[in-house]
């Protein structure tokens, strides 16, 4: 089956603690309407595939700001921070999958992960591939991956056999035509733990109130190399992400509870139930009431 998810959880470094699948099958399938929500920032032991399904998708890979048209697809290496935007108004699905190098080669003393796993996963100097369909292996492994995509979700007969086959020969592929000069991307460790300090704040205190003075006497730094880190590494400005990871918070309540407006208001830090209703309705296209009676699960 397939997860529809629009929130996820992480330690106090940033890295995702959600299980991806099973310890005997360690491959997940997502589907993320990014008009209900972001994906905020965080990072896991997976690879992920992504693919703009529906209309454009906005990332944020380690420090690198990637847009992905229609069709094309990005691969994400292991332990590499990335963020997905939330889109406001238009129409903007992704699939991905998150898949642990384990389903594919076992041991690493087995020659398939030397040969299928080893060149890709992991590299500090390969964090990601692009494939906007310029070369004609990009079309072959979105191919793979939405077959494997829809094995998995659709439980078709063997789908755990046929979607190990067929990640392996997307890996295959992929490892035939790796760069010679990868893409290029900042290791500011200073910069990124500074970061996962702050991000950590934020989704533990996003109820109460906090301010770029709040964030500078955490991190110990000047109001311009806070805004500089936020600028750099999610995009945008240390409130305009606090407003919009209130917001991603504020949607979850609406389709996963039933607690008013006015309570999900308080909850997520928005104390005045004006703002809140004009913010999310700015930021989601949609009044509150309205967004959960449109995205709801019925």
């Amino acid at each position: 089956m397939v997860d529809l998810h629009c929130t996820l959880h992480t330690d106090k470094n940033q890295k995702e603690i959600t299980q991806h699948g099973s310890v005997l099958f360690p491959v997940a399938c997502y589907e993320d309407d990014m008009a209900c929500t972001g994906v905020p920032i965080h990072w896991h032991d997976e690879f992920e595939y992504i693919l703009a399904f529906n209309g454009t998708i906005h990332l944020h890979v380690g420090t690198e700001p990637i847009t992905l048209r229609q069709g094309a697809g990005i691969l994400i290496n292991a332990g590499l921070l990335h963020s997905v935007s939330h889109s406001l108004r238009k129409p903007s699905i992704l699939r991905s999958l998150v898949v642990h190098p384990d389903l594919i080669a076992g041991s690493p003393q087995s020659c398939y992960w030397q040969e299928l796993v080893l060149p890709f996963y992991g590299r500090q100097n390969l964090p990601f591939l692009l494939m906007e369909g310029n070369e004609p292996w990009h079309a072959t492994i979105a191919h793979l991956m939405m077959h494997a995509w829809d094995a998995i979700t659709q439980e078709t007969e063997a789908y755990t056999i046929e979607a190990r086959y067929v990640l392996s020969k997307a890996l295959y592929i992929l490892c035939q035509n790796l760069p010679s000069s990868p893409p290029s991307i900042s290791r500011d460790v200073s910069l990124l733990e500074r970061m996962k300090l702050l991000l950590q704040y934020i989704e533990q205190h996003y109820a109460e109130t906090i301010s770029n003075q709040t964030l500078m006497r955490l991190a110990a730094c000047s109001e311009s190399v806070l805004l500089r880190s936020f600028k750099k590494t999610v995009g945008t400005s240390p409130m305009n992400y606090l407003q919009n990871y209130r917001i991603q918070q504020a949607s979850s309540l609406l389709l996963s509870t039933d607690m008013t407006s006015s309570e999900i208001a308080i909850a997520t830090g928005f104390h005045d139930i004006s703002y809140f209703t004009k913010i999310f309705h700015r930021t989601t296209g949609l009044a509150p009431q309205r967004f959960r009676a449109a995205h709801r699960t019925k």
